[in-house]
Formats: C-alpha cells, structure tokens, sequence
C-alpha cells in the first residue's frame, strides 16, 4: 500500500472517530448513565483514548519531542494538566482526583489531538459543523420531548445543569454557523434557536445563549447578520414564555437569588463564598483537583448551609480555583486568553479580508467561545460528558486559524 493511501485511510480514520464523538456526545451517557464503567468509557471517550494512544505513537516517532508536541496544542494546556496532577499531592484520598486527572488527560490531550488530526482541510471542517448541528437537533428535541412527556430529565442529560452548559456551548456554534448559510439553514436556526431556550430549563443556559449573540452583535458588520441574530434572540420572549408556562416557571425559579422562604440567600451563592473562603487557607495548594466537595463544607463559617444545592450546580473558575489554587487558575484562565484571542483575532481578519467561509466559522466559534465562558459560571464545562465539547470548540477555533489563515498567508 502506498503512503499516500495509508496517509489517506488515516484521516478517515480520525475523522470518522471525531464525528463519532460528536454524535455519542448528544447521548450522553445513555443508555447506562448508572454505571460508572460507562461514564469513563462511553463512545465519545473511547474515541478520545484513541485519539490519545496515536498521540503518544505519534511523540514516540518524532525526534523532537517537545517540538512535536507545540505543534499540535498551545503550552497552556499542557501547563494546565501539569498543576492538576501536581495538586494530588496535597489530597487524603487518590480514588478520586486520580479519576478525575486521568479524565483531563483523555480529554485534553487525546481529544485535542484527536479532532486536531481530524480536521485538516476544509471539507473535514464543515463536515464536523454539519454533525454538530446534528448534535444539537438530537439534543434539543429529545430534551423537548422528554419534558413535555413529563419526564424528570432533559433528554439524554439526567441533570438540567450540564445540559445548560452542553447547549451553550453547541446551540450559538451551530446557529451562528447557519445563519451565514443558505435560506434553508437560516430558517432551521431561527427554527432551534427558541426551541432550544424551550428546553434549557436553567438561567445559566439562557443567559449564556444570549451572551455569544450580543458578541455577534457587537462585533459582526454584515448588516444582514446582524438582522438575523437579532430575530434570534427576540425569539427568546416567546421561547421564555413557553417555557414558563408549561414548566413550572422552571427558569424563573433558577434567577431567584433567595431560596423558597424568601430569606435565605440561595445556597448557590453561598457555596461561592465558600470556595472563596477556602482560598484562605489552601490558595496554594487548593483541595486537589476534583476534590473540592471533600473540603468546601469546612469554609461556611457563619454562612447557613441548606443543603439545597442542585447536582452539577456549580461555578466552573471558583471550583478552579478551589482545586488546584491560584496556579490552576491561571494557567486555565492562559487557555481561555489564548484560545479565546485567537477565536477573536481570526474572526476580526477573516471579517477584513472578507473570506466569507473562514468568517463564517470563526464567528460561530467566537460565539460559542464567549458562551461557554458564562455557562461555566454556572456549571463547569470540565464535568465528564461536557469537556469533551469545550475541547471540540478548542480544536476547532485552532483547526480554523491553521487551515485558513495559512490559505491567507501563501495567498
């Protein structure tokens, strides 16, 4: 077999594994969501681990080890993974972080290189958007039928929380990018956009949809762009209202800022001064990375603890920061700034040199990256089962500087 054959078969390979990924991502850990053999070795990251041993194949053969390995991800991420297996030192109990490292490590690194290596020419990229859209659709209107059936959960996601956070990072990369398509695509956009807010159930969700919309709004000059994202979100009135009528003002509910007696601030906030507060004491060497439940009731002080926290209710950065100290922090704040610049400064070029497919995918993930940024304050995108889509959007925003701004440059 030639090598340029094998070279070829190769890239079906990992692309066909990334779209994969992509499609078991919207099942999330159905159907066996109890076990937690399957939530470690689900689809999606059974085609990360793939995507982790060709990377490791893929060091072993290079002379240049490290050499090989910024050319594929930024030092950030790298940076990163190394402060959350340097925080196990300082925990009681390895069962868990060792977990919840070894979950980075398949994600950041085996899905990274993994949609990376995928992802190599413009026909690879737009078919990955395409299976996105179809991502979200199976999302969505699962999560639909599930709650108008009178379900107790949103689809294939159990928790309404890390559903919130799945669909704010999947619904403005995927509308955004069908607003700037044909009368066809506009139409399924203006079309899943309020079906979707009918189905978030969270203020997180919402508000973090309309985040990358106002992003667009700012900073896209297409006159006609502008009209359609606006007809977007002035859906959403509609959309809330629906949903607020048909399940139990679910939303509503989640903006409150006191509990149900009306007294209370809401236990939400509460575990936010917590981790703050714990900051005192272990703003070094934080609790260790997943470990932030294990230490978090010790730092309430005064505080009352109602214990009417929701699952997966929780703020992404001070959970962060809680875990793997100032440190962690910032080197995860390095992989936002990097990531998120880039995302900016390719769609600000690509608007000025008006290329109209690169513009058209980098403001879809400059959109996205701006929302996953807010629903991270109200559920982190590291849980198991969402990480895998923050790291797509990564992958995707480098994929497109690559591939287009190296179009630019020769051109």
């Amino acid at each position: 077999m030639s090598k340029a054959r094998t070279q070829k078969l190769q890239d079906g390979l990992f692309l066909y594994l990334t779209l994969a990924a992509i499609i078991a991502s919207a099942f999330h850990f159905w159907p066996l969501e109890d076990s937690k053999f399957w939530q470690m070795l689900n689809v999606s990251n059974l085609c990360c681990l793939a995507g982790l041993v060709s990377l490791f194949i893929y060091l072993i053969s290079s002379k240049n080890h490290f050499q090989a390995l910024s050319s594929i991800l930024h030092v950030s991420i790298p940076a990163y993974l190394v402060i959350n297996f340097l925080s196990i030192a300082f925990v009681d109990n390895l069962s868990r972080p060792a977990s919840y490292t070894i979950k980075m490590l398949l994600i950041f690194l085996g899905g990274f290189f993994l949609f990376q290596r995928a992802m190599l020419s413009e026909k690879a990229i737009k078919t990955a958007y395409q299976f996105i859209v179809v991502a979200a659709l199976i999302s969505i209107f699962s999560c639909i039928y599930t709650r108008f059936t009178g379900a107790e959960r949103f689809g294939f996601h159990a928790n309404a929380f890390k559903y919130g956070t799945y669909l704010a990072i999947l619904l403005p990369l995927c509308s955004v990018y069908l607003l700037s398509g044909s009368k066809y695509q506009v139409l399924l956009a203006i079309f899943i956009v309020p079906a979707a807010v009918v189905s978030a159930g969270t203020m997180g969700a919402v508000l973090s949809i309309l985040a990358g919309f106002i992003a667009v709004l700012l900073f896209v000059e297409k006159r006609s762009i502008k009209a359609k994202v606006l007809l977007c979100i002035l859906l959403l009135l509609p959309a809330l209202f629906i949903e607020d009528k048909y399940f139990e003002k679910a939303i509503r509910q989640d903006l409150k800022l006191t509990e149900e007696d009306n007294v209370n601030l809401r236990q939400r906030y509460i575990e936010w001064q917590a981790e703050i507060n714990l900051l005192e004491k272990r703003g070094v060497t934080g609790t260790g990375a997943g470990c932030v439940n294990d230490y978090r009731s010790n730092f309430y002080y005064r505080l009352p603890k109602l214990n009417t926290l929701k699952d997966f209710d929780q703020n992404g950065f001070l959970a962060t920061v809680a875990e793997t100290g100032l440190l962690g922090l910032l080197t995860f704040c390095w992989i936002i700034i990097h990531y998120g610049g880039l995302a900016f400064r390719d769609f600000l070029y690509f608007q000025c040199v008006k290329n109209s497919i690169a513009w058209r995918l980098s403001a879809a993930n400059m959109a996205s990256f701006v929302s996953a940024l807010v629903a991270n304050m109200f559920s982190s995108v590291h849980y198991n089962g969402i990480l895998i889509i923050f790291v797509l959007l990564l992958g995707l925003i480098s994929s497109v500087s690559k591939i287009y701004g190296e179009q630019n440059s020769e051109a």
